[in-house]
């Protein structure tokens, strides 16, 4: 049908088309053709009079391709391509797109390690969407300042923001995607399991990442459920139960490959290393968070890099290279202290502790 329109230059029928051959593609959770799809539906808009309604839709189609263009990877396009809308929102004056610009942008700014920009983001998209009672704006501005507040250490904080989510997805809205590129009643379930994790409340984590796992899967929504495994997975090994968690980032993993989720493929490579080298499996362990780093430097995605740098650093101190563990150490504090990673930070910290502990002689007294 879409190539039908495009060869009678009917753009409208065209945009239309394609656009929803796009939405279908992303459902399915095909993004590279999602994303192939938008992109012509943009180009499609151009040959149409500007004018409120295709200025709106120009904007719309923005927002398709950053919610595709995430699961790929394609950090820099996708901020782009928000940017451009962020400037067709102001010109129109359209405060709820605006509001969802806001959204968008507090995903990307706590991806890329900027958490002040991240909360800040969040922060002005409650504001708008309480001013316009939008509730899937609400549940995405919540989330994201409850993420924020995870990484900054705020773990109290991150959890009241995260219940909230959870609270307006009650029922059958627990379906609804909300805008945003994976199901939110399972996305703020994962945090909210690792929030609660990093204060030892382990079997209330355990029940949330195990609602967002049974979510994850009736909704059968492969970027969902990659989230949801990765929720009970890290209760799990910060409890030291390394048998029931590396299963389960195994099962992450696959999925990733699977559907191709690029993206989500270091982090899910640097749990499941950190998993492998306390389990003994150290070469295997090594290897996988190694490369989980070199990637995610690539992709400039620097959330994660503090706790990915402390985790090559702890697989070295277990293989027996305390020079290398020693430099990953101080570079993650370095990366943690830059960021305002606080709970990255203590990680940090503690790694140097077992460093030094385990010198000889050992050095007490740093340790």
């Amino acid at each position: 049908l879409a190539r039908h329109a495009l060869g009678g230059e009917a753009w409208a029928k065209a945009v239309a088309y394609l656009r929803q051959a796009g939405t279908k593609a992303f459902r399915r959770s095909a993004n590279r053709e999602a994303v192939a799809h938008f992109e012509q539906a943009l180009g499609a808009l151009k040959h149409l009079p500007e004018n409120r309604e295709t200025l709106e839709e120009a904007i719309d189609l923005r927002f398709d391709l950053r919610t595709a263009l995430w699961p790929l990877g394609e950090v820099d396009r996708l901020f782009g391509y928000l940017r451009e809308a962020e400037s067709l929102a102001s010109t129109l004056g359209d405060q709820r797109r605006l509001g969802w610009v806001s959204v968008y942008l507090a995903h990307y700014f706590r991806v890329t390690g900027d958490l002040s920009e991240a909360r800040k983001a969040a922060q002005a998209a409650e504001a708008i969407a309480q001013a316009l009672d939008d509730l899937p704006m609400r549940v995405g501005a919540n989330f994201y300042l409850g993420w924020a507040q995870d990484g900054l250490g705020d773990y109290a904080a991150a959890e009241g923001f995260l219940r909230k989510a959870i609270g307006l997805l009650e029922g059958e809205r627990s379906r609804e995607r909300c805008g945003l590129t994976g199901f939110p009643a399972v996305m703020a379930r994962w945090v909210l399991a690792d929030s609660l994790a990093e204060r030892g409340q382990f079997d209330e984590g355990l029940a949330h990442a195990q609602e967002g796992i049974r979510i994850g899967e009736a909704l059968d929504h492969a970027y969902s459920l990659v989230l949801a495994y990765w929720g009970r997975g890290y209760v799990h090994l910060l409890k030291g139960e390394l048998t029931e968690a590396r299963p389960l980032y195994e099962r992450a993993l696959a999925v990733c490959r699977d559907y191709n989720i690029a993206v989500l493929v270091p982090f899910t490579s640097a749990y499941l290393g950190a998993a492998h080298a306390r389990s003994g499996s150290l070469a295997e362990g090594l290897s996988l968070v190694d490369q989980a780093l070199k990637t995610l430097e690539s992709m400039g995605v620097r959330g994660y890099l503090p706790l990915c740098t402390a985790y090559l650093g702890e697989a070295n101190l277990l293989a027996g290279r305390p020079a290398d563990a020693v430099e990953m150490a101080g570079r993650a504090l370095s990366l943690a202290r830059e960021g305002g990673w606080r709970g990255y930070e203590a990680y940090a910290v503690r790694l140097l502790g077992e460093i030094a502990s385990h010198r000889d002689p050992p050095d007490a007294e740093a340790a």
